[in-house]
């Protein structure tokens, strides 16, 4: 987690409220691009899980998630390539580390404020 990428948003519109509600939104909308994920792979439904794996990857960035980034791209590219199998067993590391990722904004960033 880089965390000084929220405060950068913080500085940038000089107000620390949407940088942490945008946090609280990444929380509470993370079980569902999880559930769109593992769904649409399993629908074999290959633009629902690109469009999934896009929302996923560009909400950490923006968060400050590089790592479970980086996974949502590498899941992306497995379903571009159309390898759903790839895709698939990447679902479980995607899901413990946007646990992780939630454990960590909650205890680092939105218990301080």
């Amino acid at each position: 987690m880089d965390l000084t990428v929220l405060s950068q948003l913080e500085r940038q519109l000089n107000d620390p409220r949407p940088a942490r509600a945008f946090a609280r939104d990444y929380i509470t909308g993370f079980e569902d691009r999880y559930l769109r994920l593992s769904s649409s792979v399993g629908n074999r439904d290959l633009p629902a899980a690109i469009d999934a794996a896009l929302s996923l990857r560009n909400s950490s960035t923006m968060v400050g998630a590089a790592r479970l980034s980086a996974m949502a791209a590498s899941f992306e590219t497995a379903v571009t390539s159309a390898d759903l199998d790839t895709a698939r067993r990447a679902l479980p590391a995607i899901e413990r580390c946007g646990m992780d990722t939630i454990d960590e904004l909650e205890s680092r960033y939105l218990a301080s404020a």
